[in-house]
């Protein structure tokens, strides 16, 4: 019995693992952390928006959780694009910006809680996520999105870190444009809007589960924790998502024992984890 109630929360926590280890390989290699970190609160209002719109339509858990996607993708969006016109003006370092973009997205999604409130979701199953709660379609979200990440990988990994590491050289050695929808898109515009989506998607599909506070942990420490101990950024794509399933395991084996919030005790495995390798 108590199987069948885990066997759910067991494939989301082994699935959200390993995708936020491999993306979170490409947030750390480009200097993305920051970028991440705010996009995990601005996710939070569009996440509130989302959910009252779709029980402002009656829709089940499972219409829900898709509003919830859709919401939260849907607000980084405007969010990132503060972010990128702050981060260009000479006064602003990009970590001032993220900051200004962190805090005005908490404000906002906490502002449109008590707003809207009662909402059919607690206001802690947005900031800190419910593994235990999930339903199918959270799974499937989560699922999608590492496939896709896996086949960019797959397919471009190695430009995407080659991108990551020298992006003069990147650019001397990628002079032609690729063409979108009839546009022009120079191949370092193409390479960072790739990323920015694999991140952007990956921190959405976490929610559910880790909330949207504590996502940049499960997300950051598996890669930043073994960055300084691989011989090569491909090992380091193989050992991050297995770090990551093995934090996410860890996290909710403990929540289970000692009856505490999953998705806390899954940032505080990451936090071990990474103070770990650190002081190895």
């Amino acid at each position: 019995m108590i199987l069948n109630v885990l066997a759910l929360p067991i494939v989301e926590v082994i699935i959200i693992g390993a995708l936020a280890g491999l993306v979170g390989v490409y947030a750390v290699l480009n200097n993305k952390v920051f970028f991440t970190e705010s996009i995990t609160h601005g996710t939070f209002p569009g996440a509130v928006i989302g959910v009252v719109l779709g029980a402002h339509f009656g829709l089940d858990h499972a219409g829900l959780s898709l509003m919830l996607f859709a919401g939260a993708t849907a607000a980084c969006v405007p969010l990132s694009w503060l972010m990128f016109v702050l981060a260009r003006k000479s006064t602003m370092s990009p970590q001032s910006a993220a900051g200004v973009v962190l805090t005005l997205g908490f404000a906002l999604g906490y502002f449109l809680n008590k707003w809207f409130a009662p909402l059919p979701l607690k206001i802690e199953g947005f900031l800190a996520g419910s593994v235990l709660n999930i339903h199918r379609t959270d799974v499937l979200a989560a699922a999608i999105v590492f496939a896709i990440s896996l086949a960019i990988t797959a397919r471009w990994g190695n430009t995407l870190i080659f991108y990551a590491f020298d992006r003069s050289g990147f650019q001397a050695l990628n002079s032609k444009h690729a063409s979108i929808a009839g546009r022009s898109i120079a191949p370092t515009a193409l390479a960072e809007i790739t990323m920015l989506t694999m991140i952007t998607s990956t921190i959405v599909v976490l929610i559910p589960a880790v909330g949207t506070i504590l996502a940049i942990a499960l997300v950051a420490a598996p890669a930043a924790g073994l960055a300084p101990r691989m011989n090569s950024p491909q090992a380091l794509m193989i050992a991050a998502p297995i770090a990551g399933v093995i934090i996410g395991l860890a996290g909710l084996a403990v929540a289970i024992v000692f009856n505490l919030s999953a998705g806390g005790t899954i940032a505080l495995a990451a936090g071990a984890f990474y103070l770990g390798c650190r002081l190895l």
